[in-house]
């Protein structure tokens, strides 16, 4: 522990106040939301004042709270009694948490850590959904009519020399991705901090699951798997973010054939894992992020991969960890569209 005793003492009648003040927002919200703006400002003040300190794992809890106030502020997230009670809950365990900052250990980081985790998992099963699809106004017309096989001519025919192609599609797309992923590198390079501030990781991450999801949609397994594993580490070096900055700069290079891009790929996974191999090409890039039904569908599957680290009691894993934040970063996106 290398906070001042001084520091540390200030911190706990503070952050105490703070956690006071939640609790009284959420004592009369049981059928109906809390006032977010008053909740929303608590949970930052409580997240900034964690931070000063040397206490890990405290600015996670509350920051994920941070980010479920503002969910239920814009619409994102439903509002029931249990989710009220989780909350409280919640709130009374980091306040005996609090309690124990001068004697803090691995211990405490682990319970800060499972109660961020548990208190996600619980967020991400009120979700609001997207709003229902309105059917289309005219009939619809299978594809099949155009192209009947009756022998007469077709409605429709097939360009033999089309403008874009499939292939070139997913290489235009794959550029943006890796501009917008080379950006967010490169600003997160440039604070020169080690750790990276969390506000400049979070973008990076979103980066990486963009280029993911995009990479999934194409079929790109490879691509994609790299993106992710990229995206659930600690991303607290140079090296890490070098490293990413470098993927960036394949994936961007158009004199690659595509057997030349999934070898590219293969040897920045390898080094990315630690494994010897040739050094990889340089490139900055561009991301897409989870929007809407794709952030709720996703949220899904990271709450049911959170349920089985819970269920094995492995919830305070790094794994574990990278899983509930990027659920957390999910909430702020399953509202937007």
């Amino acid at each position: 522990m290398t906070t001042p005793p001084a520091l540390l003492e200030f911190f706990q009648k503070e952050a105490i106040e703070y956690l006071e003040r939640m609790d009284r927002v959420l004592a009369d919200a049981v059928s109906t939301a809390p006032e977010a703006t008053a909740f929303v400002s608590h949970a930052r003040a409580l997240r900034g004042s964690a931070a000063m300190t040397s206490l890990d794992g405290l600015a996670d809890v509350a920051a994920t709270m941070e980010r479920i106030a503002i969910s239920l502020r814009d619409g994102a997230l439903r509002w029931d009694p249990r989710l009220q009670q989780s909350l409280r809950e919640v709130l009374t365990s980091v306040q005996a948490l609090v309690q124990q900052a001068p004697h803090w250990s691995e211990r405490e980081v682990r319970q800060c850590r499972s109660l961020a985790v548990s208190l996600a998992t619980t967020a991400s099963s009120h979700l609001a959904g997207p709003p229902p699809i309105e059917p289309p106004a005219g009939p619809v017309i299978p594809i099949a009519r155009l192209f009947p096989d009756d022998g007469h001519p077709a409605i429709l025919e097939r360009n033999p020399t089309p403008a874009m192609t499939l292939a070139r599609r997913f290489r235009v797309d794959l550029d943006m991705a890796a501009e917008l992923l080379g950006r967010e590198c490169a600003q997160t390079l440039s604070t020169g901090a080690e750790p990276p501030p969390v506000t400049r990781t979070d973008a990076l991450r979103r980066a990486l699951m963009g280029l993911a999801e995009l990479a999934e949609s194409y079929a790109a397994t490879s691509i994609a798997g790299l993106a992710t594993r990229m995206a659930r580490a600690p991303l607290a070096t140079a090296h890490e973010l070098q490293a990413i900055q470098q993927y960036a700069q394949v994936l961007r290079t158009p004199e690659y054939s595509d057997t030349q891009l999934a070898q590219q790929v293969k040897q920045a996974a390898l080094a990315w894992s630690g494994a010897p191999s040739a050094p990889p090409s340089i490139v900055p890039i561009e991301s897409l992020l989870y929007r809407g039904g794709s952030a709720l569908q996703r949220a899904k599957i990271l709450r049911d991969q959170l349920a089985h680290h819970w269920q094995r009691g492995t919830v305070a894993q790094p794994e574990a960890h990278a899983l509930f934040e990027e659920l957390s970063d999910l909430l702020d996106l399953a509202g937007t569209t």
